[in-house]
């Protein structure tokens, strides 16, 4: 058996930078686990274990556009300080849940994302949208622990239903 869409899968990884520090493992965050297809991992690392079987190991090296994206200027905002409580604990690097308000075609309403406070001043506090690994290229180096298929309902979810995920 090897992995095909919709399947939930489990990894040991190293995630780097290219030619830089580690920035995340599962020695450090446990096994990543996923449903494959579902787009929750970086395309170009899914298309990679795409077939692959338990205790096969890859090496890959992703660019930007095959990983987290390339860094988009136009992912930064910049809000007035006013807008933030006057008692509000803020901080650079610090991640926060913004408001936001869509209007196009397909999506009409408000939802939630997360952005990351880059900069903090008198006058305004200037947020980044972008993935932190946006931009960057970055290498993985996996093992497949194991696999097994989706439940029905966490295909129809689109996503795995374990403890974290809260129904």
């Amino acid at each position: 058996m090897t992995i095909t869409e919709g399947q939930i899968v489990s990894l040991d990884y190293i995630l780097s930078i290219k030619d830089g520090d580690v920035v995340e493992s599962s020695k450090e965050e446990g096994p990543l686990e996923y449903l494959h297809g579902n787009g929750e991992i970086p395309e170009g690392l899914e298309v990679a274990l795409e077939g692959k079987a338990v205790g096969d190991k890859i090496e890959l090296t992703l660019q930007p556009q095959d990983a987290f994206g390339e860094y988009d200027l136009e992912a930064l905002t910049t809000v007035p300080r006013s807008e933030f409580p006057d008692d509000a604990e803020i901080e650079t690097d610090q991640w926060i849940q913004v408001g936001v308000q869509m209007e196009d075609e397909e999506d009409d309403g408000e939802f939630e994302i997360e952005m990351r406070i880059v900069e903090i001043n008198t006058e305004a506090v200037v947020l980044d949208a972008n993935h932190p690994l946006a931009g960057k290229t970055i290498e993985y180096k996996v093992e497949v622990r194991e696999f097994h298929p989706a439940t029905e309902e966490e295909i129809a979810d689109r996503h795995i239903h374990d403890e974290n995920c809260g129904h």
